[in-house]
């Protein structure tokens, strides 16, 4: 216990130190005024060093009320000990002040955990603020001036948050123009929108982009959230440059084919080919149709291989 009071007293010295003077303040008050018959006027000071040490330092501020209140009786009682009236006066305010700590060190205990609880919440915040992958602005509604952005925001930008800060947002990071700005001005709703954001180099990155309303204190911000969506644009991009090249494969030979069955038909209706010819013809077109699946094929697995855009579950599907 003497180490971890010495510990505490290196912890925090300068409220020990406010203490033991207010302490030795009050005792040289209680024996000057106890001596000069005065009952009344110096315990007023007592409450001075009993809130702060209860507001302090909480149960230990406790007992320290007590170990004072009970120094001021046993002052009272060897400096008076024939007035009866002035020990139960001494005794009232000692049970106040034990009071007055115990109530003062449950508001500082309360007091601590709220703090505590805030500061925990905060870390959490941060936290996310932080890590999340994706990019966070915080934006005025009046000046529509940028007030904070997180990492993510950071590196989607190339900008620095404290680059950012005080700037308005349009035509910044925004493509809109001043006093068109899509929430607040024209009044529209952007949930999961497929927008631009412009970097610091002015180019255009495709994002998923979703703006909500936060009022604090009765005031309004804009909480722009954004995610990159660059690497599926360039996989839908992938999958349509393979749609048109397997489109442009099968056109030709697939028109070829229906031309040559279109001849057969003719040719059968009219009664000028034999049995044995339309089956050599029909056996032609097949192996035609055979080219074609395999033409398919190799395009499937060329497209799979080749772009690196294409996401590794349609790589795979692909290549099966």
């Amino acid at each position: 216990m003497e180490t971890e009071s010495v510990g505490n007293f290196f912890t925090n010295p300068l409220k020990y130190t406010v203490l033991i003077l207010l302490s030795l303040v009050a005792i040289f008050l209680t024996l000057y005024c106890l001596t000069q018959d005065i009952q009344v006027v110096f315990t007023h000071f007592f409450y001075v060093p009993v809130i702060i040490a209860a507001y302090w330092f909480k149960k230990k501020g406790i007992l320290y009320a007590v170990l004072i209140s009970g120094f001021y009786l046993a002052c009272v009682y060897l400096l008076a000990p024939s007035d009866t009236p002035a020990l139960l006066a001494a005794a009232s305010r000692a049970i106040v002040f034990i009071g007055i700590a115990i109530v003062i060190a449950l508001f500082s205990e309360m007091l601590a955990r709220h703090q505590q609880e805030l500061a925990v919440s905060e870390e959490k915040f941060r936290g996310i603020w932080e890590h999340i992958q994706a990019g966070i602005v915080l934006v005025d509604w009046d000046t529509h001036r940028i007030l904070a952005a997180n990492p993510e925001a950071e590196r989607l930008t190339g900008y620095t948050e404290k680059e950012m800060v005080g700037h308005v947002c349009h035509r910044f990071i925004c493509p809109a123009l001043e006093g068109k700005c899509p929430i607040s001005d024209l009044g529209m709703h952007m949930d999961h929108a497929e927008r631009a954001l412009l970097n610091k180099n002015g180019a255009s990155v495709p994002i998923l982009k979703t703006v909500t309303v936060m009022t604090v204190e009765r005031k309004k911000y804009l909480v722009e959230n954004f995610v990159d969506i660059s690497a599926l644009k360039d996989a839908e991009n992938a999958l349509i440059a393979y749609i048109r090249e397997a489109t442009l494969r099968i056109r030709n030979p697939v028109e070829l084919v229906r031309d040559n069955l279109d001849d057969i038909r003719e040719q059968v209706v009219a009664g000028q080919v034999a049995k044995e010819h339309i089956a050599t013809a029909i056996a032609v077109q097949a192996k035609n149709m055979d080219g074609i699946v395999s033409n398919l094929g190799e395009l499937e697995k060329a497209i799979a291989e080749k772009r690196r855009e294409i996401p590794d579950a349609l790589r795979d599907y692909l290549k099966r």
